[in-house]
């Protein structure tokens, strides 16, 4: 290996490059006043925005599930129909497969519009909670 600083394989240590007037270095504490990392600004999330979510998932499930389900028969048909050759093995493997990926599509959406839900319940009564401890400061305030 080379000591040459010319070279990409230099062992020689970098320059130091001091930071420019007011630049702030990756180990410098933030400026007072700054918030404490993590803490951007404060979440809102508009009424009904959840809840219109869950049911845009619901609504993909039930344009999902019965095209999903359509191939079902057909296919079925097909491989008894070639029964004893290696196609009807083939499809039979191809539907079971399928099947397994659509219901965990199908699963994937329901969870999807049930997390959506439950998330704009806790919202809202946390948005309510929060609102009604703060009338009370108020009232005393």
């Amino acid at each position: 290996m080379s000591n040459d600083p010319g070279t990409a394989n230099s062992d020689a240590p970098l320059p130091y490059a001091p930071l420019p007037p007011g630049a702030r270095g990756p180990l410098d504490p933030p400026p007072l006043g700054a918030p404490p990392p993590g803490f951007g600004p404060q979440l809102v999330i508009a009424e009904g925005v959840l809840t219109k979510a869950a049911g845009a998932a619901d609504h993909i499930f039930e344009a999902f599930h019965g095209p999903a389900r359509s191939v079902d028969e057909p296919t079925g048909k097909a491989a008894r129909e070639l029964a004893g050759w290696e196609s009807a093995a083939a499809l039979r493997t191809s539907l079971k497969n399928w099947q397994n990926q659509s219901k965990a599509a199908e699963t994937w959406l329901a969870r999807i519009a049930e997390s959506l839900r439950a998330s704009s319940h806790t919202y809202t009564s946390m948005d309510q909670g929060v609102e009604q401890q703060f009338s009370v400061l108020r009232t005393y305030g």
